[in-house]
């Protein structure tokens, strides 16, 4: 087919999907209950207050805040267009925004409803009495073949649903055809679900966890992977306002005035070029841009180490399956060139063009690196074996000004595998890592973390479970000073077992947890060991009632200290006084040897209120008896926090 024939088809499809009346008479919907019309919103909202008889130590969050939080989706013919709007009274000019709004043109969420159909059908097919052939379909097809051709169709049909459900993590773009024949998605829906999806406003883009991911972008961007063949992604806009903040720091009694904590307006252009499905087999080319606007903020000229930056990556990752649905693996190298401070001298020659000069950004200021991630699976359904391997290594001097808190000077290698044996009643499973930091070598030492570790779990029908961990780690450095050297051993490992049973007419569940953490430091002097038990039942009567009750103890033990210990009790209850209304209380207490005691309760009412609102209220009140630290640093208080939340899914 040409492209002009595509167009013209796809013109018809819109066509008709515009000129045909709803097969249900009615052109608008409300709701997820109001039916599938051609103009149809749905969405949710919810709006939050809190009163508070105190801020919370050392916290900036004000003691008393609200939130309310809109997000309608208009479906006009299939094309689902969605607003995000936030508001809190959070928003402070000594911080970034936290208000936020966007309108986004997403087609993927036409593959999530889809998805979902596709799902829900399929569960209703497995509970039937034909659904019991997906699990013999080997053994039954050549029959099926010769007597039932009609049933082996039907059969394969809910087979490849399986699959998109297994493997493709509910990207449907290979399974158009079937979904289609099996009455899952229309033809104006296969349209719709191909076109880009574009988004305006406060927008939270995501390229791959080196390049873009995280980052909070006022601008817009776009994406478009039609057909899974071509993907074309891009982004522009401000990732940071100006921002000038005096913080005051005490140390001991002098107090000292810093604006480190500032920012520089920030600007961010990115794109992505490839082909293949971003979420499946590709090949996919990434380049990034961000820049400070050095003159948006004025520092004073000395003691002040915030410096306005500039950034620039560029990565290529891939991915693939060798074998389908058994086999994969995928991987990302990226390369990133930082200009430290802009305001910093630059090594130039006046026979140097000025735009040469400028491309390789002479500015001392200016340092490179780069970044590799790669990982490989291996999963064999038939025999419930997983082989998970990954290899991360992140450059001293590698940057990424898209993604907030990238930890950076270390390679990682782990692996992990999972094996499921007497029909997927027993698992077993192991996993090993190893971090080393100073890749560029000019720390003082360099920092190794090795870890391994085993769990086990049975899981008998009509039995009580149980699950078994143990997790030894060691963390070392190879410093020449012996005073900075430091080795530290930690042991950890857990019992966890518990059962779901009837008495009577009750139904009750039992929860035992058992856990032990052994640390041995570098000549003893910090070592410790902390034991905790947990011990928690539950009991739900024919009547809306359900009791919980838990009991636990921790008891923490160092060499040459006594040893201290908490015990705790809790208990809850929750009631349904109707189908609309509910309510709920707890009670917590805690005796601390050392610090003295805690405790707190809350209470609840839940109301729904039809189609309109659910209302949850809440009371609490805490109160700290501390008898070592002083209520300045956060020791004894009495805390009362008044909490309602309005909100609904439509």
């Amino acid at each position: 087919m040409t492209s002009s024939q595509r167009l013209g088809c796809a013109v018809s499809i819109l066509l008709m999907a515009l000129t045909s009346g709803p097969a249900n008479g009615q052109w608008f919907s409300f709701g997820a209950k109001g039916g599938a019309s051609p103009v149809w919103l749905t969405g949710n909202y919810r709006i939050l207050g809190q009163a508070s008889s105190r801020q919370g130590t050392f916290q900036e969050q004000p003691p008393d805040i609200w939130r309310a939080e809109l997000n309608p989706t208009l479906s006009l013919y299939g094309l689902p267009v969605t607003a995000n709007l936030l508001v809190s009274s959070e928003q402070r000019d000594i911080r970034q925004n936290i208000n936020a709004f966007s309108v986004t043109l997403d087609p993927d969420a036409i593959k999530r409803i889809v998805a979902q159909r596709a799902t829900t059908m399929l569960e209703a097919y497995a509970r039937s009495e034909a659904g019991e052939l997906l699990d013999r379909y080997d053994s039954i097809k050549d029959s099926l073949s010769a007597y039932d051709p009609e049933k082996l169709k039907e059969l394969e049909q809910y087979r490849k649903i399986q699959e998109m459900r297994e493997l493709a993590n509910g990207d449907i773009t290979n399974y158009s055809s079937v979904l289609q024949e099996m009455g899952l998605m229309s033809d104006v829906e296969d349209f719709m679900q191909k076109l880009p999806t574009v988004g305006f406003g406060t927008v939270f883009p995501t390229f791959s966890p080196l390049t873009l991911s995280g980052a909070r972008v006022s601008g817009g961007w776009g994406e478009w992977n039609p057909g899974g063949v071509f993907y074309i992604a891009g982004v522009s806009g401000t990732t940071q306002r100006p921002l000038y903040r005096v913080d005051s720091i005490r140390i001991d009694t002098t107090v000292f005035r810093t604006v480190d904590n500032s920012d520089f307006g920030r600007q961010l252009y990115g794109g992505r070029l490839g082909f293949g499905r971003q979420s499946g087999a590709h090949f996919i080319f990434t380049g990034l841009y961000a820049t400070d606007d050095a003159s948006s903020l004025t520092l004073p000229d000395s003691g002040v180490t915030k410096t306005p930056q500039r950034n620039y990556i560029s990565s290529f990752s891939v991915r693939s399956e060798p074998v389908k649905g058994i086999w994969s693996f995928e991987a990302e190298l990226a390369g990133s060139l930082t200009e430290g401070d802009q305001n910093a001298p630059r090594i130039g020659s006046p026979e140097v063009p000025d735009f040469l000069n400028t491309l390789i950004d002479s500015s001392v200021s200016a340092y490179i690196d780069w970044a590799f991630t790669g990982s490989t699976t291996v999963n064999l359904a038939s025999s419930g074996t997983r082989l998970v391997a990954k290899i991360r290594r992140i450059g001293a001097g590698y940057n990424a000004l898209g993604v907030p808190n990238l930890r950076t000077d270390y390679i990682r290698y782990d692996a992990r595998i999972d094996q499921k044996f007497w029909k997927r009643q027993l698992s077993v499973g192991a996993f090993i890592r190893h971090d080393e930091d100073n890749l560029a070598d000019v720390k003082r030492s360099t920092s190794t973390l090795s870890s391994w570790g085993a769990n086990i779990g049975l899981n008998i029908r009509a039995w009580p479970f149980i699950r078994l961990s143990y997790s030894p780690y060691t963390q070392v450095n190879n410093s020449r000073d012996t005073f900075l050297q430091y080795r530290n051993e930690t042991v950890i490992w857990s019992v966890v077992t518990g059962h779901a049973y009837r008495l009577g007419t009750f139904g009750a569940n039992t929860t035992l947890t058992l856990t032990r953490q052994d640390a041995e430091t570098k000549n003893h002097v910090n070592d410790y060991s902390v034991t905790s038990a947990n011990l928690s039942q539950s009991l739900s009567f024919t009547v809306p009632l359900t009791l919980s009750a838990g009991l636990g103890y921790i008891v923490q033990e160092m060499p040459m200290e006594d040893a201290t210990s908490i015990f705790t009790v809790d208990g809850a209850a929750a009631y349904a006084i109707s189908e609309s209304f509910s309510t709920s209380g707890g009670v917590t207490l805690a005796f601390d040897s050392m610090y003295g005691t805690r405790s707190g309760f809350y209470l609840s009412l839940l109301a729904q209120l039809g189609d309109y609102a659910d209302i949850d209220l809440r009371v609490e009140r805490n109160i700290f008896n501390e008898s070592v630290i002083p209520p300045v640093l956060g020791g004894s208080y009495t805390e009362n926090i008044f909490r309602l939340t309005i909100g609904k899914i439509w």
